[in-house]
């Protein structure tokens, strides 16, 4: 018996929903929740803001009559478009007002049409985005912090024309399709993605021209970032020596706490041997730090620039040059300054590097990218359950198999789980420090719990056999534990699948490829160790 009960290979999602494959029933699709946007991997390799959006608040966006706009001085609208002739002696916007709602997070899209001189930006109340000097398509998420409508601002000497103004209301709740970058390539194949709330304590991510430049200077949008716009910045070092740097300062932290670090960057001018530090200096305290090296294969970890405990590194390749870099630490103060060096020694000048993204979360890890801009922004929190039925899910005896992978090895307890909606009837499988855990519980009493050493943050199969007197444990195609005494669950005592525990703890957060549940009641032992092996290789 080849088929499952239940089967969700992520490909498929909706406003809630994570959709099963097995049965053609939605009582078995999932149930999904998170009350923000979120960044995903796209399966172009570029990192994009998903999630789902309200009605159209701009009237005539698309400008087809001279109407609904308030022009400042310069402004005109005609031919399907709103230009700007660059006659007034400040800025000057065209405007709506009661467009926006104070504390609302709004998707605002324009686009750029014929261009001379200058800048425009957007904004969403009195919340502005970056500045943007050439023709295309510009996307922006603001949160309005006032009513005051939106508008497109021109700069004193802007000559040019925009059409396509969208403004929408961000309302979450769609489940990120998250594509794997490995060794720069995209894997063709998603995963599910489930987070923890986080925030970005860093209010520019950005938009480097907020920093401090300490030796060095920012040249904003300077080439095309991992979003595929071209919103990433160079800073280029001033002088021969030392480490010049942009800094943001005086970041709030609280003591004794764990934090993660990070940023994309990616080298400007090609030059070997030169370092890249990312660093966190706590206000009278430890200067964590962390040094990588551009060489002619791309970015490696450096000798030098290293100080401070620090966990969890990552320096991932995202293609196109570009690496995300990071570590976590924790702190021994209450602020703290957030800091890209550049510490070239070949002698030269004129070196620079770009950089994007950069981000402080109060996490033992650093998770997907949260974008800012003038603001602390907060992801919320996913969860992903509910799925099947007494009526789809096998109890008496089964098959549980999860191709999962876990975004850190910590002592933080991450499951999923067949159950009765308790933690008392229940098939787990879980991550916990080293070790994958799998565990089967009947009336709240243990009938099977093994361990299995494993320290991979790639992607692990993992299945888990049940029936009375027989419980066997398999990972990546090899029979890992076995258990032939135990009792099993009374017909029709299983009802759903959740990534948590059962009873909604151990959340489990990290990536999913592929979730089975398969019946094995009218299957032989042989065939179910075929089968466990079959899909576990």
């Amino acid at each position: 018996m080849d088929i499952p009960s239940l089967f969700m290979i992520p490909s498929a999602v909706s406003s809630g929903k994570v959709h099963s494959v097995f049965p053609n029933s939605t009582d078995a699709d999932f149930d999904f929740n998170r009350d923000s946007d979120a960044t995903r991997v796209n399966s172009e390799g570029l990192i994009e803001r998903v999630g789902y959006y309200g009605s159209e608040e701009i009237t005539n966006g698309s400008f087809d009559t001279d109407s609904n706009w308030v022009k400042g001085t310069g402004w005109s609208i005609a031919n399907g478009k709103a230009s700007n002739d660059g006659s007034q002696s400040g800025t000057s916007e065209i405007y709506q007002t009661g467009v926006v709602v104070i504390g609302k997070t709004y998707k605002l899209v324009y686009n750029i049409v014929d261009y001379t001189s200058g800048t425009l930006r957007i904004r969403c109340g009195n919340t502005f985005d970056v500045t943007n000097n050439a023709i295309g398509t510009y996307t922006a998420f603001l949160t309005a912090t006032s009513n005051a409508g939106v508008g497109i601002q021109a700069s004193a000497d802007f000559i040019g024309s925009i059409d396509n103004v969208s403004v929408k209301e961000v309302t979450g709740d769609r489940a990120r399709l998250n594509y794997e970058i490995e060794g720069g390539l995209v894997n063709t194949k998603p995963s599910l993605l489930l987070e923890p709330q986080s925030t970005n304590l860093v209010t520019y991510s950005e938009d480097f021209s907020q920093w401090d430049n300490n030796g060095s200077t920012d040249t904003s949008n300077a080439t095309t970032s991992p979003s595929g716009q071209i919103t990433a910045d160079k800073i280029t070092k001033l002088g021969n020596s030392g480490n010049d740097r942009v800094t943001l300062t005086s970041i709030t932290v609280s003591n004794s706490t764990s934090y993660a670090i990070s940023a994309f960057v990616k080298n400007d001018t090609n030059v070997t041997g030169g370092v890249t530090t990312l660093a966190f200096r706590v206000s009278g305290g430890t200067l964590f730090r962390r040094g990588y090296e551009w060489g002619a294969n791309g970015l490696s970890f450096a000798t030098t620039q290293a100080s401070g405990t620090r966990t969890n590194e990552i320096l991932e390749d995202y293609g196109n040059g570009w690496y995300r870099v990071g570590f976590s630490f924790t702190t021994n103060g209450t602020s703290g300054n957030f800091e890209v060096d550049i510490d070239r020694v070949n002698g030269t000048n004129t070196t620079s590097i770009f950089v994007w993204g950069a981000m402080l979360e109060q996490q033992s890890y650093a998770t997907s990218y949260i974008p800012t801009n003038g603001s602390t922004q907060t992801r919320a929190a996913e969860t992903c359950n509910g799925a099947g039925t007494s009526s789809i899910l096998p109890s008496e005896e089964g098959i549980l198999y999860a191709e999962i992978a876990r975004p850190v090895n910590d002592s933080v307890i991450r499951s999923i789980a067949l159950s009765d909606g308790s933690a008392g009837n229940v098939v787990l499988i879980q991550y916990y420090n080293n070790n994958i855990g799998i565990v089967v519980k009947v009336s709240s009493s243990a009938q099977a719990v093994f361990s299995i050493s494993n320290t991979t943050l790639d992607f692990n199969k993992i299945a888990i056999s049940w029936k009375s007197n027989s419980y066997k444990a398999f990972v990546n195609g090899t029979q890992t534990n076995t258990d032939t005494s135990g009792s099993t669950f009374s017909a029709g005592t299983l009802s759903e699948f959740a990534f948590d525990r059962g009873d909604g703890g151990e959340d489990f957060y990290g990536k999913i490829r592929d979730i089975r549940v398969y019946n094995t009641k009218e299957m032989t032992d042989s065939e179910v160790d075929i089968l466990l092996t079959k899909i576990t290789s």
